[in-house]
Formats: C-alpha cells, structure tokens, sequence
C-alpha cells in the first residue's frame, strides 16, 4: 500500500492538557507520525516538564527544549513554527508538515487523512489570497508599517505608534520580489515547500519581523512567489467571526466534508 510520511507541528500554549488530548490521538492514530511540539517559554517550566515527562518515552513525539516567548500577533509565532520545522528537517525529513494549535482535534480518522495524501501527492494545503481574505481591522497596513507591541498588552500604544508612523509618512516598501499573500496558519505542506520557505526565510526575516499576524501571511506569501503547481484549500476547519475572532467549539459533532481537524475546540 503506498503510504506518505507525515509530521505533526503542534504550536502549544497553556494547557498541558489540551496538548495531550490533541497528541495522544496523534501518536495513537498513525503509527508512523512524528509530533513536534513547541510550547510557549511564557507558560513557565512546570508544564513543560510535565510534557517532557509524559512524553520521554515516546520516540516519535520530541519537545523541542529551545522555547520562545510567544505574542499573539507577532513574529514569535512565526519563530516557534521554524524552530519546528528546522529541528524536522535536521532530524527526519517527511513528505508532509501539518500545523495546528493544541486546540485543534481530528474530526475523521488519520488514516483517512493519509489517503486523501496519498491521492493529492505532491498537493500543498494552503490559503494564499489578497487581502480581502482579512476580516477585520487593518489589511495592507498589517505590513507597511512597524507594529513593535503586542496588542493584546498595549493596546493604546500599539495603536499610537502605528498612526504615528502614518502620520510621519513611515510607509515601508515592500521587497520587489514579493506579494503579500493572505491565509490561515493552519497549513499542510510539502518537504519541497518547507524546504523552499527555510530557505527564503533569512532573506526577507527583517521585513516580516515587523509585521502584524506575520503567521498570517508569511509562509503564505513564499508559496505564492514560489508559484507551486498544486495549492488547495487547508484541511483544518475554521471560522472567524465579522471581526475576525477564531470562533470556538465544544464538541466535535457533525460532518466537515473535506476537513481533518476542527479548530478551535475548548
């Protein structure tokens, strides 16, 4: 039976146990998956031992042990997912990367997953759109000015810093080579494609580093410039809100034809 390889990067946060709730179905479910996990610095060591701890035995899940501190909506996010990634290609590269968050669940069996892979080889599953993909809030702005702050911590400044900039005419030019692209981070993509974005990746990190959501249009902005042959939609379902907020699950109940994980479950 041909088969495809597949690693699982799971970007994790505050709870331990959503993080095993997601994992342990991973490993459980495909016995060739490998899991790498990134959990937060912010969140403190006890839980990260914790994980270690339940985890040290198994040989296909590895907890990377160089954190960063992660803010939503800043480059960290970004930072945590190519921690992931190298570590992956420094260890044991796979045909296929899927992303998802400690709050992602399956909502039909991997291998069901791992045959629709297997018939879309070669496929990679990402958003790469304008920015009317956006919701909410600011679209082009995201990335021609410098957002330095985490919003969600300072606001009033994160906010005043930006007018500032439009009010001093700091508009950034956008590297010549390059157009912006829009999506969920969600994303499963190819050992070509990840390749390809590590090594774009330190050319244009200066840019990006200063962008808002930068998980929200980085990666997708490498596989739109690199024009793959085969995009299709991701296969996490997700849902925002007319303002942009990811909503929220409590069961995972009834049919998502063409999805594989269901984000965000509380």
């Amino acid at each position: 039976m041909v088969d495809v390889s597949l690693t699982y990067l799971v970007l994790a946060h505050n709870s331990t146990e959503r993080v095993a709730r997601l994992v342990d179905q991973l490993l459980a479910q495909d016995l060739s998956g490998r899991v790498i996990i990134h959990f937060d610095k912010k969140s403190g060591e006890a839980p990260y031992r914790w994980l270690c701890e339940r985890y040290h035995s198994q040989a296909r899940c590895y907890i990377l042990p160089q954190r960063a501190y992660c803010g939503w909506g800043q480059w960290s996010l970004v930072d945590a997912t190519l921690r992931m990634l190298r570590h992956a290609q420094s260890t044991c590269k796979t045909d296929y990367y899927y992303l998802m968050s400690e709050y992602c669940y399956p909502t039909q069996s991997l291998s069901a997953l791992k045959s629709y892979l297997v018939a879309n080889k070669g496929t990679n599953f990402i958003e790469c759109e304008d920015s009317r993909w956006i919701k909410g809030g600011i679209r082009e702005d995201r990335y021609l000015y410098r957002h330095f702050l985490n919003k969600r911590n300072y606001p009033r400044l994160h906010r005043w810093t930006y007018k500032v900039q439009k009010w001093l005419g700091l508009k950034r030019k956008v590297p010549q080579d390059l157009t912006i692209r829009f999506g969920s981070q969600w994303w499963c993509l190819t050992q070509e494609a990840v390749a390809y974005v590590l090594e774009q990746e330190p050319i244009y990190r200066s840019f990006f580093k200063w962008v808002w959501i930068p998980d929200e249009c980085f990666l997708q902005t490498f596989i739109y410039k690199k024009e793959f042959k085969n995009l299709s939609k991701p296969l996490t379902y997700y849902t925002f809100s007319s303002t942009g907020e990811a909503a929220t699950f409590s069961t995972v109940s009834g049919s998502y034809p063409g999805f594989f994980f269901l984000r965000k479950l509380k």
